[in-house]
């Protein structure tokens, strides 16, 4: 009996971390959907070093795919929300992976200038926010890509439609000040 009370108050614990972040946030940790993640990795620039941001880590699903494809660029990952956090960990530690770093801050606070590629997938008032400091610290040729919502005033270079119930999209951004609102172009898949 005392078993089962102590793992129901554990649990009752961990549902209130996530609440409390949740609404810290404005979002839910949510993973990326299988079937976008696949379509996402496939299409992602190639890249030979450098370093990958992702923003909004949540429990790690992207963050390994990108470790993975990615095996000698630094993965920075940012995650502030403790319990998605601490899961992340224990999966890189589980799969043996060491190109990623992971912070437990709030990416509005971190430095974006060494991207070479930023993924995301956040929601329309962080894509609102992120605009205004990826255009004060992106360096030209940096690759955004985010999948389900665009960032407000920047043209595409590619929009890639997905088939799910949602209609979800995944947006490719190419930053080149003076030339990020030229027209998107849409690929069918």
């Amino acid at each position: 009996m005392l078993f089962i009370l102590l793992l129901f108050s554990f649990l009752l614990i961990l549902l209130s971390l996530i609440v409390v972040w949740t609404w810290k946030n404005g979002i839910s940790p949510m993973p990326t959907p299988l079937k976008i993640k696949h379509i996402l990795l496939e299409q992602l620039p190639p890249l030979h070093k450098g370093f990958v941001y992702e923003l909004g880590a949540g429990w790690g699903t992207l963050a390994v795919a990108l470790a993975k494809k990615y095996p000698n660029c630094q993965v920075i990952a940012y995650e502030n929300s403790p319990i998605p956090y601490c899961f992340l960990k224990l999966r890189l530690w589980l799969n043996s992976i060491n190109n990623v770093k992971v912070h437990p801050q709030d990416f509005f606070t971190a430095s974006l200038h060494q991207a070479d590629l930023v993924v995301c997938y956040l929601y329309p008032k962080a894509m609102q926010k992120l605009k205004s400091k990826f255009e004060l610290e992106l360096k030209d040729e940096t690759w955004v890509v985010s999948h389900t919502f665009a960032i407000p005033g920047w043209r595409a270079v590619r929009i890639i439609p997905i088939q799910d119930i949602y209609q979800s999209k995944i947006y490719f951004y190419r930053y080149i000040k003076h030339e990020i609102h030229k027209k998107s172009v849409d690929i069918k898949d």
